[in-house]
């Protein structure tokens, strides 16, 4: 039976839970072999959240003794690792913030090369925002051995020059682990040269036990870029979709990604020609799926494209096929069937 789509559902937020860590003492996060220093940039380490329940989404936050300084460390396993995805998804939302703001201006976009890393593999921005409060904002973003750090740093002291020139001594403070492979150059996001074709009058396509399985073996993670591989280049889509930005591996015409926020969360749709040809039918569907930290949780094709509220709530629901493990990779991928065996007949 085919579901049509006509809104989306609500995206929930992960829930937060507090990190117990001794104050005044460095907390070693052991899946990254990453440290959170106590004191950071001059500042003291407040709390360390995670929002996950595998220590997958950590941040520490940091406080000036005045409160108008605010030095964010985040640390996550991205369902895609590459950096300039997720600092394009980052830089998006912070220039969403600071436009509100009056003042602003971009003060510096650059590459860096991070502590350990042999490769400008490193993404920032900083703005000037100097009529209100604050004098200037920023965020960075690096690549560490399969998971992605990032800083949010916002003050009240520091011009923007002075808060471009703080962040290599920032990283050099944080303890890095004794090896680290270094992450392939960086470089900016860039619009695409044209706009996907979407539509928001979309209908499921009845699923099947193949459609499952095979969902579910094209969804094994196969490009993790812990080992320096070049990630997929991505554009950005140039069409205004208000809250979301969808991203196009090398200018896809038949499938996006969409960021859930900026700290590894996607949902992601696809051209599904193998379920086209298994099904006996040529006629064009795509493949939705949510991505999480630890998991891809694949859905029923779809006859169209949809548009990136379409997708939301395509991955929203109870309707999923099938799942694939992405954590933790030592015990490789599991994939688990939804769909009852009699669906098949």
């Amino acid at each position: 039976m085919s579901a049509l789509f006509f809104s989306a559902a609500a995206q929930a937020q992960p829930e937060q839970r507090t990190i117990e860590a001794t104050a005044g003492e460095d907390w070693d996060h052991q899946k990254s072999g990453m440290t959170m220093p106590a004191r950071l940039g001059g500042f003291d380490r407040q709390y360390i959240r995670d929002l996950t329940d595998e220590e997958l989404d950590v941040y520490g936050q940091y406080y000036g003794d005045d409160g108008q300084t605010r030095l964010t460390l985040f640390f996550y396993r991205a369902a895609v690792n590459s950096v300039p995805l997720w600092f394009d998804a980052a830089n998006q939302a912070l220039r969403g913030n600071v436009n509100l703001l009056p003042g602003t201006s971009e003060y510096l976009s650059s590459a860096f090369t991070p502590p350990g890393q042999s490769e400008a593999s490193g993404l920032m921005a900083v703005y000037s925002t100097s009529g209100n409060e604050f004098k200037s904002t920023g965020v960075a973003m690096l690549p560490l051995n399969g998971w992605l750090v990032k800083i949010r740093f916002t003050t009240a002291e520091l011009s923007a020059e002075e808060l471009a020139a703080s962040l290599m001594p920032i990283l050099n403070d944080i303890s890095w682990p004794e090896e680290i492979v270094s992450g392939p150059a960086a470089a900016v996001i860039l619009p695409c040269e044209n706009a996907l074709k979407l539509s928001d009058r979309v209908k499921r396509i009845k699923p099947t036990m193949t459609d499952a399985l095979s969902a579910g073996f094209l969804n094994i993670p196969v490009n993790d870029t812990a080992d320096g591989e070049e990630p997929g280049v991505y554009c950005r889509d140039p069409q205004d979709f208000g809250p979301f930005s969808i991203y196009r591996a090398g200018g896809s015409e038949d499938g996006y990604l969409m960021p859930l926020g900026d700290a590894g969360r996607a949902a992601s749709v696809y051209a599904n020609r193998l379920g086209g040809l298994t099904g006996g039918s040529r006629e064009a569907r795509f493949t939705p799926v949510m991505m999480r930290l630890d998991q891809n949780i694949i859905f029923p094709d779809l006859d169209k494209l949809p548009t990136p509220g379409v997708l939301l709530s395509a991955t929203g629901d109870g309707a999923a096929i099938s799942a694939v493990t992405t954590w933790p990779p030592s015990s490789g991928p599991t994939i688990t069937i939804n769909v009852p065996a009699d669906e098949d007949q």
